[in-house]
């Protein structure tokens, strides 16, 4: 076994829709030049929905997806579809985002600037990196925004403010790009997601606009160790100490880590799947050390475990759990939140790999969907660990012996 099973539940087929009929042409086809042909035909009928204000058409055929693929091509179309074209010669303004994952800790209640006292500095860096490919002008945004905040922005409302020839529209998205501040709730390092908003003038000409031309398969691919579409550039190290300079105050430790900055469309779900990967980093390796520090080499499980909200059936977790028959108390969790176009096979990689390069040999991916919430305890979320798994080393559930997250 090499990956888990899917625990999200999605629409079986119903009646034909105009969106989900050309998604199911674009996956059916393995020739890549024809599947650019379908996507390019799933954009253009996208757009023209967001420039008639019909959102909810959108929104209901990404509803009735009947698998994470289809979910994740047809929302990664509509977010593509938000980078409205430009005509030949023409000069426009698109907005663009800086995701950064910063891991901070030292002190319980200290307070992180909300904003950056030198962006200037920042642009500086990037322009003489030609982060931004071949765009010459460029402006910055001080404010570190929180992605709740971003994701309020429907890609339809930017798609529209980006057709907007005079960019009043843009200026009124404005109030989604407040800063968002960071207090630490405890003393041990924790990862915390901004962005750095910005507006870009690009050209029609652009070959390396950060939009042009770049295929987002899946947004979960968009990893610390490894990026989909665009690489982490030269600038990334320097910009790492511009930013740690720029944030830094007494007894707290913070390292802002970068990703590549990307139209705005695609930055929370890419800035959200680099936050929880580098969280899963700093619990493995605090839960590791801790386990062999005491008891020696822990049991890994791992577990996709559906969800009980009735109003999130395509949404799921994976939780991973440290146990040992040495000590029965232990039970070290993370759980790894499931989108409903997430690349299952992708995570549980990554959670694999990532245990393969901490040398875990005990690892339990355990074959069968887990329910949310404890069979006897229904109030508690459920957690398996090394007292479930059955002689023939198959994992099952025993309410005496799983653990339970409140």
């Amino acid at each position: 076994m090499t990956t888990l099973p899917d625990p999200r539940r999605y629409r079986t087929r119903g009646a034909p829709e105009r969106l989900l009929e050309l998604t199911r042409a674009s996956l059916a086809t393995g020739d890549p030049i024809a599947r650019s042909v379908h996507n390019d035909s799933l954009i253009a009928e996208v757009r023209a929905r967001f420039a008639a204000n019909e959102d909810a058409a959108v929104t209901a055929a990404l509803e009735s997806a009947t698998s994470a693929a289809e979910f994740a091509c047809l929302d990664q179309r509509a977010r593509e579809a938000a980078e409205t074209p430009l005509s030949t010669g023409e000069i426009g303004a698109r907005l663009f985002a800086l995701p950064l994952a910063i891991v901070a800790g030292g002190r319980s209640g200290a307070q992180l600037a909300s904003a950056l006292p030198d962006i200037d500095a920042v642009s500086a860096l990037l322009a003489e990196h030609e982060a931004l490919g071949d765009v010459q002008r460029f402006s910055l945004g001080n404010a570190l925004c929180g992605v709740e905040r971003l994701e309020t922005l429907s890609p339809g409302e930017l798609a529209r403010a980006h057709s907007d020839a005079r960019g009043d529209a843009l200026a009124r998205l404005a109030s989604h790009f407040e800063p968002d501040p960071i207090v630490l709730s405890h003393a041990d390092e924790s990862v915390h997601l901004r962005f750095l908003v910005g507006a870009a003038w690009v050209s029609s000409e652009a070959r390396r606009w950060i939009g042009a031309g770049a295929q987002f398969e899946n947004s979960v691919g968009y990893s610390v160790r490894g990026s989909v579409g665009n690489a982490v550039g030269k600038w990334a190290t320097p910009l790492t100490h511009l930013l740690a300079r720029q944030l830094a105050q007494a007894e707290v430790t913070v390292l802002p880590l970068a990703r590549p900055p990307l139209p705005l469309a695609l930055a929370a779900s890419a800035g959200r799947a680099a936050q929880l990967e580098l969280s899963f980093q700093l619990f493995a390796g605090g839960a590791l050390r801790r386990a062999r520090a005491s008891i020696g080499e822990p049991t890994v499980m791992v577990a996709a475990h559906r969800s009980d909200d009735a109003l999130r059936p395509m949404h799921g977790e994976v939780r991973i759990t440290l146990s040992s028959v040495f000590d029965q108390a232990m039970c070290d969790a993370f759980a790894w939140p499931i989108g409903p176009g997430d690349d299952l096979v992708a995570i549980t990689a990554s959670i694999t790999g990532l245990l393969a390069e901490c040398r875990v040999e005990g690892v339990v991916l355990v074959p069968e969907v887990q329910p949310d919430r404890h069979p006897v305890h229904t109030h508690e979320r459920l957690l398996l660990t090394v007292a479930n798994i059955a002689p023939a080393g198959a994992a099952a559930v025993d309410p005496d012996g799983a653990r339970r997250q409140h």
